[in-house]
């Protein structure tokens, strides 16, 4: 019995993608609701017109 190398990549990349599936999927689903509940709660309090803007400066210097 040989090994083949193409195969078995094929298969932990599958093994990985289920994993990150059902480990993630319930976190996109949460994130789905709280952003209903958010539009309805700036809907509620006449909030959907602006939303502050965050920006954060670049550093110049190189990376640490």
């Amino acid at each position: 019995m040989s090994f083949d190398g193409k195969q078995f990549g094929a298969e932990i990349v599958q093994i990985v993608k289920d994993h990150l599936e059902r480990t993630l999927s319930p976190l996109g689903a949460r994130l789905d609701a709280l952003e209903a509940r958010l539009l309805l709660l700036e809907a509620q309090v006449g909030a959907t017109k602006s939303r502050p803007v965050v920006r954060i400066a670049a550093r110049s210097g190189p990376a640490t």
